[in-house]
């Protein structure tokens, strides 16, 4: 079903490339799990109610207002820009019934679908297109044919560039005290980091039911040492308890550093605190940066005039992805052919696109570090 057909003229971002655009005219599609097939239209409560929550649809619309964005924003080249919107309503045959969709071949590119399963199954479908599909949102492994771009590293590939950094710490400080707290999903992880870190205290929260004792935690951190601790659990309370009762035992004769080698979206919870988390230099990969400040003035200007409040992180990432893919293809004509443009950077997102054979991933990921209520890049060697 396509929800909707947009035709806007825009104008490319020249802080990004100084060349002419070649091609001005981009036509693509974007597919989405709106589920509008949920929402009682004749009911204004009920919608309200059910937007109110976190769910596909309201995380199909946090993304499509920042693909919309990014089209008012290009406005500066008058490339004329068509739309095409699918809601794929989570369904494997919907999926199939958009692969039919005569107007697929003929797009510059398809943005979408969200959700793994989707993508497989488009990609699948479409294996013998030259059309590229752009995987938008996921970090979990999908099947990469030759016309696939995965625009989120690999949760491995974040975690590869955590241990080469842990690497240059241990050749700067061979013999801190390090504790690693983990659980069963990510044993792996911490059989990798004891290869460095043999003597290496071990704290496994499923065994403990989820609780770090405070009282162990001070017995094993010193003061003679710097002192690492590795978070390698993605629950809500693990991750609020540790970073509060390591806060709590911080002083002038004992430093202590927070660290993890994967950020999820748990992250994102409000109770996290970005001071208690600043307070430990917490550090890790990522694929996006996270900043909020007044470099984003303008674009939330956009965002408060069209939809009335500030863009979220998938609102962000919604906005920079798609005006990524539109410059690329106004200067290049085609995306697979702007892979030799190098890294493009805007506030939070990155886009290094490598041939793997059998299709492109971003392999554009950072070093970030939370000091005090800053959010900082560390410098590495990609």
């Amino acid at each position: 079903e396509i929800v909707e057909k947009v035709l806007v003229s825009t104008r490319t971002n020249q802080n990004l490339f100084d060349s002419v655009p070649k091609k001005k005219s981009i036509k693509f599609g974007f597919i989405a799990p709106f589920n509008l097939n949920k929402i009682e239209i004749d009911s204004i409560e009920n919608t309200k109610k059910y937007l109110e929550k976190l769910n596909l649809s309201t995380l199909s619309l946090d993304f499509y207002s920042g693909v919309l964005t990014a089209l008012e924003t290009v406005k500066k080249l008058g490339i004329k820009t068509q739309i095409d919107t699918y809601d794929n309503e989570n369904s494997l045959s919907e999926i199939d019934n958009i692969s039919n969709n005569k107007s697929i071949n003929s797009y510059d590119f398809i943005l979408g679908p969200l959700i793994p399963r989707n993508i497989n199954r488009l990609s699948l479908n479409l294996k013998d297109s030259k059309t590229p599909i752009v995987s938008p949102l996921t970090s979990k492994k999908i099947e990469i044919n030759k016309n696939v771009f995965q625009s989120i590293p690999s949760v491995n590939s974040q975690r590869e560039l955590m241990y080469t950094y842990v690497d240059s710490l241990i050749i700067k400080d061979p013999d801190p005290c390090v504790m690693i707290i983990y659980n069963r999903s990510t044993e792996k992880v911490k059989e990798k980091l004891l290869k460095r870190f043999p003597y290496a205290e071990l704290i496994d929260t499923d065994l403990t039911k989820g609780l770090v004792d405070p009282e162990i935690t001070d017995s094993l951190l010193v003061e003679q040492k710097n002192n690492l601790v590795f978070l390698e659990s993605q629950n809500l309370n693990v991750i609020t308890s540790v970073s509060s009762l390591l806060n709590s035992q911080i002083s002038k004769e004992r430093n202590i550093k927070l660290l993890s080698t994967y950020r999820s979206e748990t992250y994102e919870n409000e109770n996290i605190s970005y001071q208690k988390l600043g307070n430990l230099n917490f550090t890790y990969p990522s694929y996006f940066f996270p900043s909020y400040g007044d470099e984003l003035d303008e674009i939330n200007e956009l965002f408060i005039k069209n939809y009335g409040k500030l863009p979220n992180k998938i609102a962000l990432r919604g906005y920079e992805i798609t005006l990524d893919l539109i410059l690329r293809i106004a200067h290049m004509r085609k995306l697979t052919k702007s892979i030799g443009l190098g890294e493009t950077k805007y506030h939070q997102n990155r886009f290094k696109y490598k041939n793997k054979g059998q299709g492109y991933i971003n392999e554009s990921i950072l070093l970030v570090k939370h000091d005090d209520l800053e959010v900082v890049e560390i410098p590495s060697k990609k």
